[in-house]
């Protein structure tokens, strides 16, 4: 056998153990997300939103090790035939991510936000659209910053929403995440306030919570807005749905997107996190669970919660969807405002990455906040 045809059969097993792996991965993990914590949930999303580009790599690297005679030896058949299962695997994500997204759009009213430039294709990228403005870093409490995305037209005492990034409590910045729904949300007339906070274990959790309060009371003398909203992914979920709860400046809504509400995680619905005990309660469930109540959202709901709209992946392996669920039916116990959104086939975090199921996602975010709080009454009941 040639060395040309040695190196492709090469190529061809190696690429198809890793590309089976990695499809196989982001199509259903391996370890019970609710037993063991696993950080392969994070290419699991890449490959999932950006499913259509890994299925080009992958039909690419077939192309050529066939071109390359890959397939006269056995090795190299073998390793085409892994490539073949990769690549139905990948077309089954895409299949299920359409049919997330189709779910969604039943939801939405109005036009869901095309992909522009080289992010339709990677994911980042993503360009600000015509008809918002985005100023960085606008500094909103001592040394601490936030991004305003906002229509160019802006009229008086317009809607706001305070978004709150994830990162774990411990990180994270807002431009990594949410930010098709900035724009959605922006072209709809609202002004997005995208704070940024201190993080553990330099401060505690309930500082960080304070923190948020202070920007909703910041967001209020500021722009004398007609609705304010919280609305937060992952960490800053939790945040957000903690100052909703717990807040004396009323928001008129929250929008919890794949956020953690039981930080005791007494009912299993995630793998235990080490670094929640070590880095941001800095004690177990044992030693101040207490403590852990009085941050957790679900212990907070009373009978004057905002409305919620809780959103999740269905396939979320970081914090499984039964995190969301056991909120959901609390607050729906407690006969308070709630809808959940379930979004077929995402993993934690996929709006990081621009796709057509963030896009679809911020679009029927956006349906919601329309009928929930542009066109009700501004109380919180």
């Amino acid at each position: 056998m040639a060395p040309m045809s040695t190196a492709a059969a090469a190529l061809l097993v190696l690429f198809g153990v890793v590309s089976l792996a990695t499809t196989w991965n982001a199509a259903k993990p391996v370890l019970n997300p609710t037993r063991r914590y696993s950080p392969l949930w994070l290419p699991a999303m890449v490959v999932t939103e950006l499913a259509p580009f890994w299925l080009t790599v992958q039909l690419a690297m077939l192309l050529i090790g066939a071109v390359l005679g890959g397939p006269s030896s056995t090795a190299g058949r073998i390793g085409g035939w892994i490539v073949v299962v990769s690549v139905a695997m990948t077309v089954w994500l895409m299949i299920r991510s359409a049919i997330g997204v189709r779910r969604l759009t039943a939801l939405v009213e109005g036009a869901v936000q095309p992909g522009r430039g080289v992010g339709r294709w990677f994911g980042r990228p993503t360009q600000t659209p015509v008809g918002i403005v985005e100023q960085a870093r606008v500094a909103w409490r001592g040394d601490l910053t936030l991004d305003v995305i906002r229509p160019i037209h802006q009229l008086e005492h317009t809607p706001v929403v305070i978004y709150v990034h994830g990162g774990g409590w411990t990180g994270g910045d807002p431009q990594r995440q949410a930010r098709d729904l900035y724009h959605a949300l922006s072209l709809d007339g609202w002004v997005v306030l995208s704070v940024r906070y201190p993080f553990t274990p330099s401060v505690s959790v309930e500082t960080q919570i304070e923190t948020i309060r202070q920007a909703v009371a910041w967001a209020r003398q500021t722009w004398a807005p007609s609705r304010v909203v919280l609305a937060g992914g992952s960490a800053g979920g939790h945040l957000a749905a903690m100052v909703a709860l717990t807040s004396d400046e009323p928001v008129d809504a929250c929008v919890g997107i794949y956020g953690v509400y039981d930080m005791a995680n007494r009912n299993r619905t995630r793998a235990p996190w080490t670094k929640i005990r070590n880095e941001v309660m800095q004690a177990s469930v044992d030693e101040a669970m207490e403590r852990y109540r009085t941050v957790s959202p679900l212990d907070q709901i009373d009978g004057v919660t905002p409305p919620f709209l809780v959103v999740h992946g269905t396939h979320d392996t970081l914090v499984p969807i039964g995190e969301a669920t056991q909120f959901v039916d609390a607050l729906r116990a407690a006969q308070r405002p709630v809808d959940f959104l379930q979004v077929f086939g995402a993993q934690h975090a996929f709006d990081a990455l621009s796709s057509p199921t963030s896009r679809t996602a911020a679009a029927a975010i956006r349906t919601w906040l329309r009928r929930v709080v542009v066109d009700a009454p501004s109380a919180r009941t």
